[in-house]
């Protein structure tokens, strides 16, 4: 038996509140916080591999007593939260909300989500806040993981230390490589696959091997570890959902968590982790992870939480992660049962929560039937703007680089018709069909996606040298009839606005700014369904996010300006928001961005506004 670590307890509290403020509305304060999960893969790694040498060395290894020890440590709990999120998504959410949870749970409960996740969704995917059970990819990774992973330790470790520390560390050494290299080609199965996330739990392995062993200097090991602890507070600041994750830029996080436990204890590092607070959250961790992500989806499904107010389902959570730790972990942990005793139970288990999930299946399929119209509308929040928006082209999202911006393409101007130039970022990219729909127009066109159009733009790479080229070289060169920016405007936009329209105006005869849209707390297709679903009519107001005030902020500051301020707001919102296009769908399929209907039926009541007289 291996002795336990109280700074490993409060290394798994450190990862779970990473995860929890990361998904629960604080991602701006840490917008790396995901790696907590990889810092949870570090620490199974190391303890998982010691148990196994320790028992193998004293020839009582036994595969039976490992799955049965499996089993009581994670079925109980993740049965009785499958239980609940099941039924609580059937009488609550979308008939076809419903069914995607009930195949979720059923591949999770066959410890195969992360492969289903990685061919139906993307983890950082607008679409993926609304799947409750979203979050047990990573113990499907785990769980593949140890299915291979014992057997090739007991067969290593029969010819010593050496060979047991060879086949880890060539384990190792296939996994990052492979991980390395998919990143950029296909970043959803770098993040979701276990093939290219085996080498974070083998990073555990190998400080677990007895090849291994640490320094006898206490103030080498207090320098590792305060190393590590940089290492995984940088990577949870610097690193977010567009870093190219997890490959290289996992690396800080999991050998700083590696540094953390090969330093040991005594170090300051792992007397602050050691800590009553610390060790006490760590000890409901599991349970944590558990509730954290279906408290939150569902306190979510009509209206995100703010100001503040996230930390509600936060609470609820750790009330149900102790009720889940005190009468449901801990009296399964403890229960003494023949390996094969537990092992069946586990099997069983999991194939209740199968069949349930089926039949759910079953009565979700036919509660879509019977309300056609809601699942149209429905439909609508998995919208595909690509085509609209020319993403790729002349719209570069997260996943493109600079080059990917097609010049000659998105910036070519007519001779024989008026020049429109749309820069900004999708706020911008989603009036793009109604601009074209306008007869005798040529639209060129740079967008990117979190990129404000203003001199002094804030983002990434691509972002900045986009807006770079097209206000200090194209437009300079190149005067069009009209200039349209347009983006998701902050409260601190305002001066930047004029400064930028002020230093605009000689390249444009007009400038117009679009300004905000009008938001809602959830998706608008979402929202206008359930209302269908429940047979109340749709009152806009009760949804909007407060954002009118920044409208009128832009507007003050271009007075006097020349420019044409467009309020996005009162257009759609006089009094009552439009929400419906002619055809009637939704006119936005998310929060505030346009379908390309709601485009058209935007830029037509405006049109006016958009020309110049030759």
């Amino acid at each position: 038996m291996i002795t336990h670590r109280q700074d490993i307890d409060g290394l798994r509290a450190v990862a779970v509140i990473f995860v929890i403020l990361y998904h629960c509305g604080f991602d701006r304060i840490l917008p790396g916080g995901f790696i907590g999960v990889d810092i949870f893969f570090v620490i199974s790694g190391y303890l998982i591999t010691k148990i196994i040498l320790a028992e193998a060395s004293e020839g009582r290894f036994s595969i039976g007593n490992f799955y049965s020890r499996r089993a009581k440590r994670i079925l109980p709990a993740v049965v009785v939260m499958y239980a609940v999120v099941m039924a609580v998504s059937y009488f609550t959410m979308l008939p076809d909300e419903s069914l995607r949870v009930f195949k979720s749970v059923t591949s999770s409960a066959l410890f195969a989500s992360n492969a289903y996740f990685y061919l139906t969704t993307g983890y950082f995917d607008d679409s993926a806040e609304f799947n409750p059970v979203l979050h047990t990819w990573s113990l499907s990774v785990e769980e593949q993981f140890y299915v291979i992973f014992p057997l090739i330790v007991m067969a290593a470790s029969r010819y010593g230390r050496r060979a047991t520390g060879i086949a880890i560390a060539g384990l190792f050494a296939i996994s990052i490589i492979a991980s390395i290299i998919i990143v950029p080609i296909d970043r959803s199965a770098a993040f979701y696959l276990v093939q290219y996330r085996a080498w974070e739990l083998l990073v555990g392995s190998l400080i677990a091997a007895p090849a291994l062993t640490k320094f006898a200097d206490m103030r080498i090991n207090s320098a590792l570890s305060a190393i590590g602890a940089l290492a995984i507070g940088l990577s949870a600041l610097l690193l977010s959902k567009t870093s190219e994750f997890p490959g290289l830029m996992a690396l800080p996080a999991t050998l700083g968590t590696a540094l953390i436990i090969w330093a040991g204890p005594g170090t300051l590092v792992s007397r602050l982790l050691s800590l009553r607070v610390a060790t006490s959250i760590g000890s409901i961790s599991y349970s944590l992870y558990l509730w954290h992500w279906p408290i939150w989806v569902f306190s979510n499904q009509y209206g995100a939480w703010e100001h503040g107010w996230q930390l509600v389902p936060v609470a609820l959570s750790f009330v149900a992660a102790y009720l889940s730790w005190r009468f449901i972990e801990t009296p399964f942990r403890t229960m003494r049962y023949r390996p094969l005793v537990s092992v069946a139970a586990g099997a069983a288990s999991i194939a209740s929560v199968a069949m349930l999930a089926f039949v759910g299946q079953l009565a979700a399929e036919q509660m879509k039937d019977d309300n056609k119209l809601v699942e149209h509308v429905a439909e609508f929040a998995d919208y595909d703007p690509s085509k609209a928006f020319r993403s790729g082209k002349c719209f570069l999202t997260s996943n493109d680089g600079i080059e990917k911006y097609d010049r000659d393409a998105c910036l070519a101007l007519s001779n024989t018709q008026q020049n429109i130039a749309l820069i900004g970022d999708s706020h911008a990219a989603h009036l793009y069909p109604g601009l074209k729909g306008l007869p005798g127009i040529n639209v060129i066109q740079a967008n990117a996606s979190g990129c404000r159009p203003t001199l002094e733009a804030e983002g990434e790479e691509r972002c900045l040298e986009l807006m770079n080229y097209v206000f200090n070289e194209f437009l300079p060169s190149h005067k069009v009839d009209v200039l349209v920016l347009a983006g998701r405007w902050t409260a601190d936009d305002a001066k930047l606005i004029r400064k930028t329209v002020d230093y605009l105006s000689p390249f444009a005869k007009k400038i117009v700014v679009f300004g905000p849209v009008a938001e809602y707390k959830s998706s608008l297709p979402r929202l206008l369904a359930h209302s269908l679903y429940d047979r109340q009519p749709f009152k806009a107001a009760d949804h909007l996010a407060p954002r009118q005030h920044i409208g009128v902020d832009i507007r003050d500051a271009l007075a006097g300006s020349g420019a044409t301020y467009i309020s996005t707001y009162k257009t759609m919102c006089n009094p009552d928001c439009v929400v419906w296009t002619q055809s009637g769908d939704p006119v936005q399929f998310d929060y505030g961005h346009f379908t390309a209907d709601g485009s058209r039926l935007l830029i037509s009541k405006v049109k006016q506004d958009l020309t110049v007289q030759r």
